[in-house]
């Protein structure tokens, strides 16, 4: 009977354990709400069509653009990342709205972001803010710089697209230039 109890209790052990290793996947950050959503195998986003990836590597951190505003307020050292086009960025883009950009930002688009990587090496251990215009391609350029050893990663939902609405908001007012139409 103890041996049997013994046996019991070893099995049940295993069991937990592989049970614990089990993976939970999510989307590759897309900025859309299938982000959220965890899957118990690896494949494809059945919304966004992205792959899905292992929930444990996707390590950044979201906050709303009042949020993240006040981040940037208390963060001076942090690396302010926009990913949008260097039109976009600078508002000299047309028929796309380029709503404005936070200042001191450093404007890498995220199509560059693979090959300009070394100008940002410096961050790896400190905070970057990552921010675009909806949502879009800042979670896959957070999703991206986690994957290249980048610890403190912090990405802006919503994009500066959403701004307008709280741009009288006195930090808006100090860190934000808002481009006119």
């Amino acid at each position: 009977m103890k041996a049997l109890l013994l046996f019991t209790f070893a099995i049940l052990a295993f069991v937990l354990q592989v049970e614990g290793q089990k993976k939970s996947y999510v989307c590759q950050p897309c900025g859309l709400p299938c982000d959220d959503e965890v899957h118990s195998q690896s494949g494809n986003c059945t919304q966004c069509q992205m792959p899905l990836v292992d929930k444990s590597t996707v390590t950044f951190t979201n906050l709303s653009p009042k949020d993240f505003c006040a981040r940037i307020a208390v963060s001076p050292d942090a690396l302010i990342l926009d990913v949008r086009s260097p039109g976009e960025f600078a508002g000299t883009i047309t028929g796309v709205a380029s709503h404005g950009h936070f200042k001191n930002a450093k404007n890498i688009s995220i199509d560059d972001l693979s090959k300009k990587l070394g100008e940002i090496k410096d961050y790896k251990d400190r905070e970057v803010l990552v921010y675009c215009s909806q949502n879009h391609r800042s979670p896959r350029a957070a999703y991206y710089l986690s994957l290249q050893g980048f610890k403190n990663i912090t990405n802006m939902t919503g994009g500066v697209s959403t701004i307008k609405a709280q741009a009288k908001a006195s930090c808006f007012k100090e860190h934000y230039i808002e481009h006119k139409p």
